[in-house]
């Protein structure tokens, strides 16, 4: 299946496949989302995984990643150890070789922020919200994580606050997209106390919430929520992309968690989404 729309752009380079989103593309941003195809790794990874922290062999790991970088055509690539947290880091031409891929940094982060060039952040996904945010003017871009709890910890927000308050980023220049990710039709519960964790976030739940008709099933709509966060802190409507795929639906060309649990698997895989600022801006 071919994903390409008005938001994004579905590549094919021999077998591996990846989106990206032609607004980024537009101002030079070097950036993929991945699908499952076009990697090393077997069986239930099989084949472009990038879970680090699962059962598969880490040597295919490294090597799905230097793929993607090939096709890229970059060279650093960065990340810590995701936790489901609210923290964002900045990472810079300083302290950018902790960070390294290949060093499995065991540092809690769920967010990048970066305005160096030749310095890529990457963070998996697995039916979480793979989220980009970049400026347009000052050409730093942030690389956020943002399953549920992120959502309800406003991680994207943190990275915003810092993108203003670290570089002088104003919230007119922002550009957010956000990639595949589960959606309401999949991102299901009866747990009333789950509900609540967002209902005592968020108090405009008539806009995310919605019940089935057993009045027990309740779904929620987690990209409703981002946008209208998003919106709140000054994000222009039609600044904010949205990849129109539900990783859920979606299993045959991405991973995803709630699949792998409802089949009783032990273990899973991730998708990976690498952002790297632009070498030449396009103003």
């Amino acid at each position: 299946m071919m994903y390409s729309d008005d938001v994004i752009e579905h590549i094919k380079s021999g077998k591996l496949e990846y989106l990206q989103f032609k607004i980024l593309n537009k101002y030079n941003v070097k950036h993929c989302i991945t699908l499952r195809r076009g990697g090393v790794s077997k069986g239930e990874y099989e084949s472009l995984n990038f879970r680090t922290l699962g059962n598969d062999d880490i040597n295919n790991v490294f090597k799905n990643l230097e793929i993607v970088k090939k096709e890229l055509n970059i060279k650093n690539v960065c990340k810590g150890t995701q936790a489901h947290t609210d923290k964002v880091i900045v990472i810079d031409n300083e302290n950018k070789e902790k960070y390294l891929f290949e060093k499995l940094n065991t540092e809690n982060v769920d967010g990048y922020v970066v305005k160096d060039k030749n310095i890529a952040t990457l963070i998996t996904t697995a039916d979480c919200n793979p989220i980009i945010i970049y400026d347009t003017k000052q050409n730093i871009v942030a690389n956020v994580h943002a399953g549920w709890k992120g959502v309800i910890n406003k991680l994207y927000i943190n990275a915003i606050n810092i993108m203003k308050e670290n570089f002088s980023s104003n919230i007119k220049d922002l550009i957010v997209c956000i990639g595949p990710s589960i959606r309401k039709c999949c991102f299901t519960s009866k747990e009333e106390s789950f509900k609540d964790k967002f209902t005592s976030v968020f108090n405009y739940s008539d806009r995310y919430l919605e019940y089935e008709n057993d009045k027990e099933t309740f779904h929620i709509d987690l990209i409703e929520i981002l946008k209208t966060e998003l919106r709140n802190v000054g994000i222009l409507d039609n600044n904010i992309y949205v990849a129109n795929i539900c990783t859920r639906c979606n299993t045959k060309d991405f991973f995803s968690y709630r699949a792998a649990v409802q089949s009783g698997k032990k273990d899973y895989a991730t998708m990976a989404t690498i952002v790297q600022v632009s070498e030449n801006n396009v103003k």
